[in-house]
């Protein structure tokens, strides 16, 4: 999984003509920021999570998938 740092760099770095599978890479990259976007905002929804149901002032349940998405794909120090 590539991380926000490198999607970012992908979608503003190659041209056009890389691909992955039958999609631009500039396309693909654009579209995994606004998905991991989208998912940053529903993280808390209405002050729970909506994957593991755990309150925001507790955080994430140690299985959390939603969690474990968003960390894996932070940008890195």
């Amino acid at each position: 999984m590539l991380t926000k740092k490198q999607l970012k760099e992908l979608a503003k770095n190659y041209g056009m003509e890389v691909t992955v599978g039958d999609i631009p890479a500039v396309a693909a990259a654009k579209v995994a920021l606004a998905y991991r976007e989208m998912l940053e905002r529903l993280e808390w929804v209405a002050a729970e999570c909506p994957v593991c149901g755990q309150i925001d002032y507790l955080g994430h349940a140690p299985d959390c998938e939603l969690a474990k998405l968003l960390k894996e794909s932070e940008d890195e120090k």
